[in-house]
This record gives structure tokens, C-alpha cells and sequence, in this order.
């Protein structure tokens, strides 16, 4: 980009947060191109220090905040209102060549799921000087001969409420036994901050480690349902079960646990905390409610089926030839012997609109590869799409019809079985009558895409690697599973990946 592209950029930024205003110049402006034609990751550091932790929990505060979103800003995060922005959100590391990440480092966490089949990496966002105050970061500068900087949109009172609380900060307005601009550090607030983050810290510590003592049975990724054995109960540091705060500490770490299960089924990019306590007492319904008295028409015991956060979850007992045993058990922490979870993606409600997106004209993208739909003209980045928040699907398809990626229904399960009786396509239906229990047992075959061309035709279920057409077809498509993370005890031979990608 040119320094004029960019200054036009920066003259309009003004009235924006820095991340709509990074969201916003990545739509528009793309990284150098490095190694094979493949984009370079990009990493974003941010200048956050102390006083701007202490300003954000003010201002959470302000606006009702409790719990999880009083725990301050995040030290590194993913640029959030970033969905479907393939290479920014939470994508693009496996377009990257390995000469790319022997350069800038592995682009993915550890805990991501890199397998093949699966998505990862992204853009992110790192605040390395959280540790530091502002007079701190002003005495370094000053000591290396570099001029500190200020906004001068910060002194703008007008221009959002954070402004407004870094005012009454700096001028000392607030109380003193708050805060005291002299000693930010030892400020009331401060230390609250302080104390609220590393109570954040080891709970989700504790949630993760029973995360990770979690058993996968299986993982199909081919319609998006896991079969997983949980903990028998959520734990806390505290010993003292009849301690009032033991409890909201258990409620916490059982309701994380059950979000990060979530996460790898749901389409959405974030589910609260506070929209899971049903949740959590239905998967750990054998733990003592000490709140059973005020709500006695619900028996957790009796809730074998919910809905949570787009995600439908199923209870079921181990079948008695088939016992589980706890000898793999994560340092001492028993799973339950008797039960087994199955999520999967909900089904689609008709009275909403289903999930679909359009494929844009490939004619240009044909041109420009001379016929080749493996070459990086096509496979740009630019051409996947997310579908469903669980899918990235990229579709080659060089005639001059439009088609969609909508869900695989019922009507039109039955319209390709009619279509195939028609055409004597028995292989395909062998094929069909062989993937569909197996890969989507039940309802959640219902929740797998379907590539439709034009007329309405279903021409292909792609995390299946089912080509519907009688003809050979030019139509292409590569599909990948969203970046996930498992529990660290998942073994391969317990996913069934996708095969395009």
C-alpha cells in the first residue's frame, strides 16, 4: 500500500476503535507476497500498559460487566468482527509453505489441531507491555532518547466513554482511595484488576486441565459431531465444599469446560459464560446442587437432552459389553464410567433463514489459471468462504451458471434419491447409503453442506467427497473443518478428517 493509500486510510480512522479500524484496513489491503506466491502472516502489536487495564475495568464496570468480562484486556487475542476473513480469522496457516514458518516461527498454537483437513492460524494481536505502567514506559523512552507520542484524539471527551474515564484518571477526579495518578500502580483499582485476572488465570487453568483429561470416542468432522466422556465432577482449589465461594468457583470452571466442548461443534465465534449454567448442571448432573431447593421442578438427572449455544447435546449410557475404564485418567481426575456426550451442530430452524452463500463467477479466475484449477491464481485466499462458521469451502466451477453452498436437507436428500433412481446411479447410491450412517448418523446429516447448482440440484456433498454428477464435471471444491482445539489426550485414529483441503 502507498503512504497516500494509507494516510487517506488514517484520516478516516479517527472516529474508530483500533480493531474495527484493523478489520477494516485488512478488507482492503492484503501483506507483501512472500514465498510461492503465499501472503506472509501478520502479527499486530499493541501499546497497552497497566493504566489502560485499570481504564477498561472502569468502564466494563460502568457498563454492567461481570464475572469473565471484568478479567481486563487479553495479552494476545485474535482481531475480533473478523468472521469469514479467510487468512485473518483463525485460517490461512495451511496455505503457508514450510520455508514461510521456518522464517516467522510456527503460525498456529500449540494447542491448535494442525492435522490435515483442519484449519488454523490467523492474525493476531499481542500487548506485551500489560506488565509495565505508563510513567514506566515514559522513563524507558526518555532514557533511550525516543519522544513519547500521545493521540490527540484521547483528549477528545466526545469521542467515546473511555476518553471520558481516562480524564477523571489523569486529573485525579476520581476518589484517591481509588485512584491515585501518582501511584497508579498501588491504586485500589489497580490492585482489584489485578486480583480479578489471576482469579481469571487459575480458573481457566483448572477448566483447562479437565478439558484436557476429557476422552474423544470420535470426532467425525465430516458432519461435525464429537463423542466424548467428561469428568466425573468440576474441581477447585478450595477445600471447603460448604464455602458459598467454592461453589461459584465450580460453577465457573464446570461452565468453561462445557464452552470449550462447545467450541468445536458450534458455528458461533463466542458463547457466553452465563448462557451455560443450565448446561453445565445437565452434563454434571450427578454433582450436588446446593441451589436444588430453588429450582425443584427441574431434575438435572432427567435432562439427557438440550440445546446449547447451537449445539445439541445428547447423553447416553455405555453400552454394558462395552465398558469404559478410568486407567487413562489425566492426574487422578476420573471420567465418567457410565455416560457418553454426543455434540453436534443443532438442526436449523425452519422458521429462520438457512445458511447459504453464493459462489462467486469463476470465468476470470479460469482465464487467468489457462484451465489449471490448481494453480494459485484460483487458489487464492480470496475464494474461500466460511460457511456455517465451521466450513471453509473453496469452489471451482468454471461454467457460466450460479450455485450455493446451502445445507443438506431432507428435501433434497430425497430429491438426489429420486434423481438417482432415475439415472440408475447405483454406484452413487452405494456410495450414499455407506457415508451417510457412518459419518452422519441421525438428524446431523442435516447440518452437512450441499454445493446446489442452479436448477436446484444437489452436485455435490463436499465433506463427504461426494460427487453427485452423472458427467464428468469441471467443478472443483476444497473444503477444511474450522481451527479447533481437542483435549491433549485426542488420538488420530479417533478424528475422521476431511479429506479435500
Amino acid at each position: 500500500m502507498s503512504l497516500g493509500g494509507f494516510a487517506k486510510i488514517k484520516s478516516h480512522a479517527a472516529p474508530l476503535s483500533p480493531n474495527t479500524f484493523l478489520r477494516d484496513l485488512l478488507k482492503i489491503w492484503r501483506p507483501p507476497v512472500a514465498h510461492g506466491g503465499t501472503p506472509a502472516p501478520m502479527r499486530f502489536g499493541k501499546r497497552h500498559h497497566k493504566e489502560d487495564e485499570t481504564e477498561t475495568l472502569l468502564m466494563r464496570l460502568s457498563e454492567g460487566y461481570r464475572g469473565e468480562g471484568l478479567r481486563g484486556i487479553a495479552a494476545e487475542a485474535g482481531i475480533p468482527d473478523c468472521p469469514g476473513m479467510y487468512g485473518v480469522s483463525d485460517s490461512g496457516g495451511r496455505d503457508l509453505p514450510d520455508s514461510v514458518q521456518k522464517d516467522v516461527g510456527p503460525w498456529f498454537s500449540s494447542d491448535e489441531y494442525s492435522k490435515p483437513g483442519f484449519e488454523y492460524g490467523g492474525v493476531k494481536i499481542y500487548r506485551p507491555l500489560m506488565d509495565y505502567t505508563k510513567p514506566t514506559l515514559m522513563t524507558t523512552l526518555r532514557a533511550a532518547g525516543v519522544p513519547w507520542v500521545n493521540d490527540p484524539t484521547n483528549s477528545d471527551l466526545k469521542l467515546s466513554k473511555r476518553n471520558v474515564i481516562r480524564h477523571l484518571m489523569q486529573h485525579n477526579l476520581l476518589p484517591q482511595a481509588l485512584y491515585n495518578s501518582k501511584e497508579p500502580d498501588a491504586s485500589t483499582l489497580s490492585i482489584v484488576s489485578r486480583s480479578i485476572r489471576q482469579q481469571f488465570l487459575r480458573r481457566n487453568d483448572q477448566a483447562d486441565r479437565l478439558f484436557q483429561a476429557c476422552k474423544v470416542i470420535v470426532f467425525d468432522a465430516k458432519s461435525g459431531y464429537l463423542d466424548v466422556r467428561i469428568p466425573l465432577a468440576p474441581t477447585a482449589e478450595s477445600q471447603d465444599e460448604t464455602d458459598a465461594g467454592w461453589t461459584v468457583e465450580k460453577e465457573f470452571i464446570a461452565a468453561r469446560l462445557v464452552r470449550q466442548l462447545l467450541y468445536i461443534v458450534t458455528p458461533r465465534a463466542h458463547i457466553s459464560l452465563q448462557s451455560l449454567e443450565l448446561a453445565s448442571k445437565a452434563m454434571f448432573f450427578n454433582v450436588e446442587d446446593p441451589y436444588a431447593a430453588l429450582s425443584p421442578n427441574i431434575r438435572k438427572e432427567s435432562i439427557t437432552v438440550f440445546t446449547a449455544g447451537e449445539v445439541l447435546c445428547r447423553r447416553s449410557r455405555v453400552p454394558e459389553d462395552r465398558p469404559v475404564s478410568n486407567r487413562n485418567s489425566t492426574e487422578g481426575i476420573r471420567l465418567d464410567p457410565d455416560h457418553i456426550w454426543r455434540l453436534s451442530r443443532q438442526p436449523y430452524d425452519a422458521r429462520l433463514p438457512e445458511p447459504k452463500r453464493d459462489v462467486p463467477d469463476a470465468q476470470s479466475s479460469l482465464a487467468t489459471a489457462h484451465g489449471d484449477p490448481n494453480s494459485m491464481a484460483v487458489r487464492s485466499q480470496s475464494s474461500w468462504q466460511l460457511w456455517d462458521g465451521r466450513y471453509w469451502i473453496r469452489v471451482f466451477d468454471p461454467s457460466p451458471s450460479n450455485i450455493r453452498i446451502c445445507p443438506w436437507n431432507m428435501e433434497r436428500h430425497n430429491g438426489l434419491k429420486r434423481r438417482i433412481e432415475e439415472r440408475r446411479q447405483y454406484r452413487l447410491k452405494k456410495s450414499l447409503s455407506r457415508a451417510l450412517p457412518f459419518h452422519a448418523p441421525g438428524r446431523t446429516r442435516y447440518t452437512m453442506p450441499a454445493i446446489i447448482g442452479a436448477d436446484g440440484d444437489v452436485l455435490a456433498l463436499p465433506t463427504l467427497g461426494i460427487d453427485t454428477q452423472s458427467e464428468p464435471q469441471l467443478l472443483r471444491y476444497w473444503i477444511r473443518y474450522k481451527k479447533v482445539i481437542l483435549p491433549g489426550s485426542v488420538t488420530d485414529d479417533a478424528v475422521v478428517a476431511l479429506r479435500s483441503g
